[in-house]
């Protein structure tokens, strides 16, 4: 938008509508009727014509989107209306410049408003409000509904108690009659174009289109009462300040257009607005101006009615709030547990992967890894004893894998039971299996200990029935300050194979075979 800045500036269209609207703001002001009266119909003429031809370039404009062109297409048509209705009523003031009829329009032009104002309000009636939800399309019709109920409240009122001064037939039944619905509508437009989330027009060009509506708005609306008190170039000016604004932001949007430049993005609606609320404000405001100038009148019946709807509207928007807070909350809820399943599941996938990394799968034991890993950490001065079962290959070579898998659970099971607190048990792999102690021990009671293992494990078990015993051969090694896991574990393999050796030599010499099934005698039933 910044770069449109000096295009703006520099445009001398843009420049003669500030003029105009200058000119007609000091006069009004000033209520100089017979100069404003002099100059209102050739000033809408040319305003109008400005408006139209420049949404009619719009229109044709190829590069705009179908509801840029749609739009200004509408807007084009409704000001050539305007234009139309806009000379004849100045060919009327010609032909009688001093009567009243002659200033606010006569039934012609009345009817060209009324016919070019349907024509937009239609246009925006069909625009997209792009509103996703139910939800939200509720809470605009709430918004809308409650500022209209303020906007007719206000227009219901001044022209209910401006009286008939100053009107007469046709253009007095089209003040009271048609003058608040056209007001209405206006109002309605500037509702839309200040709620609806995407806008087929530059912040600028809305800007002016909003200014538009809201004063032909108050000149439409509140005419009787203006026509009341006297104050008809008041409306004059209003009448020539909405179409110079409508004129501008037509001609805004086609100097953007015309350069190509993209439509600036929307920013981010807010999830509330504050103009339903300053519509309730508004009308308890003029309840209590009404009560406080006017005392208790029979049009003060209308500000109440007025003021309790809005109110009713305004709690209406609120329930309608809380219900899809509460939705939202159910639907937090709803994904916080779902988050926290699946944090605890990733939580458990993440210890069964743990488990299966570090542990062996047939008997449960700590693995090789996990026990190289404790023992890096917290070796020290502890002891290792590495099992190396006798007798073991002869009964997965006679009696199946079946049977030796069933005889290394077993001995995992007896490990267990004979290992102290802390102490941490494995299994290398194979027929191998270790022992680290929870503390320190001396060499003596390292070996004590491992013969007393090598015993336990020697002890008959019974498979599938049969007795069958294995023995065992247990290295020794304790650690020292210094000595690394890896080290310590070397010389336990060491001390493991001299005394699987030594186990060879002195149970043969005895005549002992290991690797027999004993006890029972009786065969393993596969």
């Amino acid at each position: 938008m910044n770069a449109l800045r000096s295009p703006l500036r520099r445009d001398p269209v843009l420049a003669m509508i500030g003029l105009v609207v200058l000119a007609a703001s000091v006069t009004a002001a000033t209520d100089t009727g017979q100069v404003i009266n002099a100059v209102t119909w050739p000033t809408l003429t040319a305003l109008c014509g400005v408006a139209a031809l420049n949404g009619f370039r719009i229109r044709r404009n190829p590069h705009n989107t179908t509801v840029e062109r749609r739009m200004w297409g509408s807007v084009s048509l409704a000001t050539t209306i305007f234009l139309v209705s806009d000379i004849w009523q100045f060919a009327m003031f010609l032909r009688a410049p001093e009567s009243t009829a002659s200033a606010l329009g006569g039934p012609v032009y009345s009817v060209g408003v009324l016919a070019g104002t349907l024509c937009m309000v239609v246009a925006l009636l069909a625009m997209p409000l792009r509103l996703g939800t139910r939800h939200e399309r509720v809470r605009f019709l709430l918004d809308a509904a409650t500022v209209l109920v303020f906007a007719a409240t206000l227009g219901c009122y001044f022209t209910a108690t401006a009286g008939e001064a100053g009107i007469a037939g046709a253009g007095r039944i089209f003040s009271l009659l048609l003058g608040p619905a056209i007001y209405m509508v206006a109002v309605f437009a500037l509702i839309k174009l200040l709620l609806m989330p995407v806008k087929p027009f530059t912040p600028l060009a809305g800007t002016l289109m909003s200014l538009s509506a809201a004063f032909e708005g108050a000149a439409t609306g509140f005419r009787p009462w203006l026509v009341a008190q006297g104050h008809i170039p008041w409306q004059q000016g209003a009448t020539i300040i909405a179409v110079a604004a409508l004129a501008a932001a037509a001609r805004v949007e086609h100097l953007r257009t015309r350069s190509g430049r993209p439509n600036p993005s929307q920013s981010s609606r807010r999830p509330y607005s504050l103009l339903p609320y300053a519509a309730v404000a508004g009308t308890f405001a003029l309840l209590i101006g009404v009560l406080a100038v006017d005392g208790w009148q029979r049009p003060t019946w209308i500000v109440v009615a007025g003021s309790a709807i809005s109110s009713a509207l305004v709690v209406a928007r609120q329930l309608v709030a809380f219900a899809d807070n509460a939705h939202l909350l159910e639907l937090l809820d709803a994904k916080v547990a779902e988050l926290h399943m699946s944090l605890a599941a990733r939580d458990r996938l993440a210890a069964e992967l743990e488990h299966l990394a570090f542990h062996d799968t047939l008997t449960g034991l700590a693995n090789r890894a996990f026990f190289q890993r404790h023992l890096d950490d917290h070796g020290g001065r502890r002891a290792v004893l590495l099992i190396d079962l006798d007798g073991f290959k002869p009964i997965n070579d006679n009696y199946g894998h079946a049977a030796g898998d069933a005889v290394l659970v077993s001995v995992a099971a007896r490990l267990r039971a004979f290992a102290g607190p802390g102490d941490l048990v494995a299994r290398l792999g194979g027929d191998e299996f270790a022992v680290l102690t929870a503390g320190p021990l001396t060499a003596a009671e390292a070996q004590t200990l491992a013969v007393a293992l090598a015993t336990e494990i020697r002890q008959p078990m019974t498979i599938r029935g049969c007795e069958i015993r294995v023995g065992a051969s247990v290295g020794v090694a304790t650690g020292r300050d210094g000595q690394s896991g890896a080290e310590l574990l070397h010389d336990a393999d060491t001390a493991m194979y001299r005394q699987k050796a030594d186990n060879r030599h002195r149970y043969g010499q005895l005549g002992v075979d290991l690797s027999e099934v004993a006890s029972s005698g009786e065969p393993l039933r596969t």
